[in-house]
C-alpha cells in the first residue's frame, strides 16, 4: 500500500506542474500574444508566465497543490526507507524544499526590492534543496539495492544518474546568476530555469513506475 501511495504521489508531482504551466502558457498565447518555446529560446521565464493577472491565480493554485502532494510524498518515501532500516532526513529536506518554494510562490507578482530579493533567494535555495533531495533518494536506493533489501531493475538507477548529471550541468551553467552583480543573459537564465525544472519533475516518472511495478510483488524488480 505504501508503495502504491508513493507511486501515485510521484506521478502527480509530474502531472500537476505540467498541466499548470501548459494552461498558463496557453493563456499567454491567447491573451499576451506569446510566440515562444521557452525551453529553447528563453524569451519568457517561469515567473513571467505565472505572475500575469490572468495566470497568477491558476499558477499559485497549481503549485500550492504541488507543494501539498510533495510534502506527502516525502513523508511516505521517508517512512518506506525507514521500514527498510535506513534512517534518513527526507522529511526535513522535503519540508525545507517546499518551504522555499512556498515563499517564491507567495512573493511572486509583488513589486518592490524586498520581494525581488526574497524571490531570488527562495528560488536559489529551492533549486539547491531539490537537487540534494533527488541525489539523496538515489543514494538510498543504491544502498538498498546493494544490501539486497530491495530489487531494482537495472534500468532505473542509470536513468536517475542521467537526470542528476543534466541537472548538475544546468546548475553549473546557471551558477553565475546567483551573483546579483553579474550581468547574466536573461534568455540563457530562462532556458536553464525551464529545463532544470523540467528535469526535477521528470525525475518522478521513473520513480513512479518503479514503485508501481513493485506494488503487486513481494520485491521491487
Amino acid at each position: 500500500m505504501m508503495r502504491k501511495y508513493i507511486s501515485v504521489c510521484s506521478i502527480l508531482l509530474f502531472i500537476i506542474p505540467v498541466i499548470t504551466l501548459l494552461i498558463c502558457i496557453q493563456i499567454h498565447v491567447l491573451h499576451y500574444d506569446l510566440h515562444s518555446f521557452p525551453f529553447i529560446d528563453g524569451k519568457v521565464s517561469v515567473s513571467l508566465i505565472g505572475r500575469q493577472e490572468k495566470t497568477i491565480g491558476i499558477f499559485r493554485s497549481g503549485f500550492f497543490l504541488y507543494m501539498f502532494i510533495s510534502v506527502l510524498f516525502y513523508i511516505k518515501i521517508s517512512n518506506f526507507f525507514l521500514s527498510k532500516d535506513v534512517k534518513n532526513k527526507l522529511k526535513i529536506y522535503g519540508l525545507s524544499a517546499n518551504f522555499f518554494l512556498c515563499i517564491y510562490i507567495f512573493v511572486l507578482g509583488r513589486d518592490g526590492s524586498f520581494y525581488e530579493i526574497s524571490r531570488r533567494l527562495a528560488i536559489i535555495f529551492y533549486i539547491t534543496n531539490i537537487y540534494i533531495n533527488h541525489a539523496y533518494i538515489i543514494k538510498i536506493l543504491k544502498l538498498l539495492k546493494y544490501k539486497k533489501k530491495i530489487q531494482i531493475n537495472n534500468i532505473y538507477l542509470p536513468i536517475f544518474y542521467v537526470i542528476i548529471v543534466f541537472m548538475t550541468v544546468l546548475i553549473i551553467i546557471g551558477f553565475p546568476w546567483v551573483n546579483p552583480l553579474f550581468k547574466y543573459p536573461d534568455q540563457l537564465k530562462n532556458i536553464v530555469e525551464w529545463n532544470y525544472f523540467l528535469l526535477t519533475i521528470v525525475f518522478y516518472i521513473p520513480l513512479s513506475i518503479m514503485f508501481y511495478q513493485s506494488s503487486d510483488k513481494a520485491k521491487m524488480s
